[in-house]
């Protein structure tokens, strides 16, 4: 079963395409599992980034989850950036809205979201890296539930340095690793790295790591901002599984892990 648990739509502020549009085309591929995970970034540090409406955005899943029932699974998730400031509000926020499917991710680290330079500013590879990895760790404790761990290592998409996390940092990955595997986590496959010499996020070395201290809980996520986007790089993701050990993907359907075929 084809499954790509990592989906941004026009409701989130980066997004592109209606949800229906990508349901459509995840039917047209044979595939039978989406999940939307919208945005959600509180107190976010780039004001410019417009909110989600959420009301709109959980109706309108709603309606597609009952309309293409019989032909695929549709999750209404969300994307959740953690920060130390923004967990109270992100804990009402899901007991509120009850998603299906939640993905913890770091995207700000301190006043800035290490996608952009001012992250990077005075910093070496070393010091940004390892702040970002610290705030993963912490993001794990996050007080409400999620199922999933998102694109560990998104401080290296646009570093302006071509470094790995795990050869520098194996303590603090070790850590997070060993953390998500007590938890019984969901570890995600982003393929949506723009960086060839990475491949996937997180890289090789941290998928391998996870394995061989006894994690088997894997999805792939395209993290597609397009309907064209679905299942983008997934051979990689496939190889790279396999490689470690791992034969299916873990996802969650109508509230339960259940685990499918690549």
């Amino acid at each position: 079963m084809t499954a790509d648990n990592h989906i941004h739509t026009r409701f989130s502020p980066d997004g592109n395409g209606d949800p229906e549009a990508f349901v459509l085309a995840a039917i047209a591929r044979g595939m039978r599992h989406v999940v939307f995970t919208e945005h959600v970034d509180l107190h976010y540090c780039h004001p410019d980034f417009a909110p989600v409406d959420l009301p709109a955005y959980f109706a309108c899943v709603r309606q597609l989850q009952a309309k293409y029932a019989h032909k695929i699974y549709v999750g209404a998730g969300l994307e959740v950036g953690y920060t130390p400031q923004n967990k109270a509000d992100n804990k009402a926020l899901i007991a509120r809205y009850r998603p299906d499917y939640v993905i913890n991710s770091v995207h700000q680290v301190g006043a800035s979201d290490c996608w952009f330079p001012q992250y990077f500013a005075d910093k070496s590879a070393r010091e940004a890296y390892a702040l970002y990895l610290d705030a993963v760790r912490e993001s794990l404790n996050a007080p409400y539930e999620y199922h999933a761990v998102g694109h560990i290592g998104y401080v290296c998409r646009n570093a302006p340095f071509d470094a790995f996390l795990h050869s520098d940092h194996a303590a603090q990955t070790d850590a997070i690793l060993q953390e998500i595997i007590k938890r019984g986590k969901i570890l995600e496959i982003n393929t949506s790295c723009r960086k060839p010499w990475l491949g996937t996020l997180p890289e090789r070395a941290l998928v391998l790591r996870y394995a061989a201290l006894g994690g088997r809980k894997l999805c792939f996520a395209s993290d597609a901002h397009d309907p064209k986007d679905l299942c983008r790089n997934y051979a990689a993701a496939k190889r790279l599984a396999a490689d470690a050990g791992v034969a299916e993907q873990t996802v969650i359907e109508h509230g339960r892990e259940i685990r499918c075929p690549f």
